[in-house]
């Protein structure tokens, strides 16, 4: 009789690679989730920068999404309107949901096939949309005021207002760390 070696450990290399590669993706758009949440002021969020990162619990994620997606969405919009930028209401809030509907039907055995393509699909119109709204946040900061960040004072020198994203702390642009937590900005 002639023996086969066990195929199983030539792929652990490709399977470790795969995982590396998704991980690293999946990252990079919780960092992105995290940064658009982190621009906006404090006192507009609807959910903290760090809770984009529960989406790396197995399982927990899946009801997650639920809740940051729309949570991310009132957070743009409440942003966006106290800058005066013009934004459509609840942004992102049907395609975040989109997401998650796809992402749970994907542990459904017929179907997983065509909702993970369309899921990843979702997934990646939402991570390039939430990042132009990021940068729109960037490209058009709050002007803030020494001393009276909201009322303008005549003669008082403006800054572009950042916000610390561990502390929500209001920080100059020039400030390299936080003045209340020191976290690098």
């Amino acid at each position: 009789m002639y023996y086969r070696p066990h195929i199983l450990p030539h792929f652990l290399p490709f399977f470790f690679l795969m995982f590396l590669v998704i991980t690293g993706f999946y990252i990079a758009y919780i960092l992105t989730l995290q940064r658009a949440i982190s621009r906006c002021a404090p006192q507009n969020r609807a959910t903290s920068p760090e809770s984009a990162w529960l989406l790396l619990i197995p399982l927990f994620n899946m009801f997650w999404q639920f809740i940051l997606y729309p949570r991310i969405s009132e957070t743009l919009e409440r942003e966006f309107r106290a800058r005066n930028l013009s934004i459509e209401p609840q942004p992102l809030r049907n395609l975040g949901l989109t997401v998650a509907v796809l992402h749970v039907c994907w542990i459904i055995p017929v179907v997983h096939f065509f909702t993970g393509v369309a899921g990843f699909i979702c997934l990646i119109l939402y991570w390039v949309k939430i990042s132009e709204y990021s940068n729109q946040l960037l490209s058009h900061p709050v002007l803030a005021y020494a001393g009276f960040p909201q009322q303008p004072q005549r003669g008082a020198p403006a800054y572009e207002a950042r916000f610390c994203a561990k502390c929500g702390n209001q920080m100059r642009s020039e400030e390299v760390f936080c003045q209340r937590c020191g976290t690098r900005a």
